[in-house]
């Protein structure tokens, strides 16, 4: 029996090789050049829509009989190219696989499937008194199992830490086709590894009471008072969450959605507190003693029901370059400052979310145009705030396909060690997701990683591509694009 006649008669309807379909998996969020893109076999040649974990078992043990690359995928919306084929094969499409499994509202868990959406798992738990603890800004479209597999942090971080702090156990499904459970520190190597060590079926997370929120927005006259009022409102009990953008993002975001900017200088903190806890008044005066001010309850409650995708101000580029770092409270204002003089001629906006520990996760959006002539040239200043962060203590938000050079210092010496041992261990022909950890090899010179030509590329264009500004059709550079 052939692959393909395998795969049929395993799948039926659910496999597919019709070059249409197989080109939608082709991509993710990202938008990188194609000649960057001509370097992988980002084209599967299968790809198999799982409905549940025998599935994913069934076509895991089915891309080892036939030595078949196995990448599996959510909703694909992120853009480090965690769900990119690099070497063809299959893609696993794991969004169908979207049951809640169980709720236990006495320990305040709930049992899903990877292909559960975040913002349809908070409606799900309602009936029950319970919401998600953390969730991403792209709640209406991302998967549980996705957010896990590459890590991240978001809505709620303030509070509960990142993804990894409410995952208390999970299904992994091995190439050999057995699924096992994993928790703890057992659990960790397949945090934020995209699947390179498996492929996760089943979930267990902890939930929040379902308090109800109460939002305030804050203005403050510059970064390094935006940091000193985040610092201490992180010891607030009542603080769920709080994100803060710059000027510039409000402008940006003003002009795709068709009103005023919320503030024309400085920062914009948007707070989310529990309301049984709230001391509005507390909140005022340390706002006031950071120089800043309350702003009006429609303020905030537009900010707050407007918390999910940033990337609308994407529309107006048409594009927005991306750069994603984490940095601690004390180094964001010198952070923030080199940004305003690295990029002076571009409109950029940034945003933050404020995590457990004390710092940051921020991104930065450049404004551009995928389509044309100079793109692949100014894609090196995406790299720039991940190289101005780290002169301040920052550090990589994520690995993915294209970032997988740095995954050593993502996840520190003795996680990358165990890792390593793992993959060794669970996939030695580098089937799982190949790429994903070490990142895909030059096919012209197979002893170098595509990633690491990343990071030299991107290092050595950066100071070029910075004085290559993009002109926008419809508008000019904000004024407090830099504030």
């Amino acid at each position: 029996m052939t692959y393909q006649e395998a795969a049929e008669h395993a799948f039926g309807q659910a496999v597919s090789f019709d070059p249409q379909i197989l080109r939608s998996y082709d991509h993710d969020l990202g938008e990188m050049p194609r000649p960057l893109m001509a370097l992988i076999q980002h084209r599967p040649h299968t790809v198999v829509v799982a409905r549940s974990a025998a599935d994913v078992a069934t076509a895991l043990s089915l891309a080892k009989r036939y030595d078949v690359p196995v990448t599996p995928r959510g909703q694909a919306s992120a853009g480090y190219g965690g769900a990119i084929p690099s070497r063809g094969g299959m893609v696993l499409d794991l969004s169908n696989c979207n049951r809640i499994l169980a709720v236990d509202a006495d320990k305040n868990t709930v049992d899903v499937e990877p292909g559960v959406v975040w913002e349809d798992l908070s409606r799900a738990l309602a009936p029950h008194g319970l919401d998600n603890r953390v969730c991403p800004t792209s709640a209406p479209s991302s998967t549980v199992g996705g957010w896990f597999a590459m890590g991240g942090v978001g809505i709620g971080s303030l509070r509960y830490g990142s993804i990894r702090d409410s995952v208390l156990e999970i299904d992994v499904a091995g190439l050999d086709g057995t699924i096992r459970t994993f928790a703890g520190a057992d659990m960790e190597p397949f945090h934020q590894t995209c699947g390179g060590l498996g492929v996760i079926t089943r979930l267990r997370l902890a939930c929040r009471p379902a308090e109800a929120i109460l939002p305030l927005a804050v203005r403050l006259p510059d970064a390094a008072a935006a940091a000193r009022f985040l610092e201490t409102l992180a010891t607030t009990p009542a603080a769920y969450s709080a994100s803060l953008v710059n000027a510039g993002y409000c402008a940006l975001r003003a002009q795709a959605e068709g009103h005023r900017p919320a503030i024309t200088s400085g920062f914009l903190v948007s707070i989310a507190l529990l309301a049984p806890q709230a001391d509005t008044a507390a909140i005022a005066r340390l706002a006031s003693d950071c120089g800043g001010e309350v702003l009006d309850d429609a303020v905030a409650a537009q900010e707050w029901e407007g918390r999910y995708y940033p990337m609308r101000i994407k529309k107006i580029g048409p594009s927005a370059l991306v750069g994603e770092f984490f940095i601690p409270f004390e180094g964001f204002a010198a952070t923030s400052a080199d940004l305003t003089a690295a990029l002076p001629d571009d409109a950029f906006g940034l945003e933050a979310f404020a995590v457990r520990g004390g710092k940051l996760a921020v991104l930065v959006y450049i404004l551009d145009d995928a389509k044309a002539l100079l793109y692949p040239l100014r894609m090196a200043k995406a790299m720039i705030p991940l190289r101005l962060a780290a002169r301040h203590g920052g550090a990589p938000y994520a690995t993915g396909m294209w970032f997988s050079a740095l995954a050593k210092g993502i996840y520190g010496p003795d996680k990358y060690e165990r890792i390593a041992r793992l993959k060794t261990a669970r996939d030695s022909r580098d089937l799982l997701n190949p790429g994903s950890i070490g990142g895909p090899w030059l096919p012209f010179l197979p002893i170098i990683s595509l990633s690491r030509c990343i990071l030299w590329g991107t290092a050595c264009l950066a100071p070029l591509a910075a004085r290559l500004s993009y002109t926008r059709r419809r508008a000019t550079k904000h004024p407090g694009a830099t504030a």
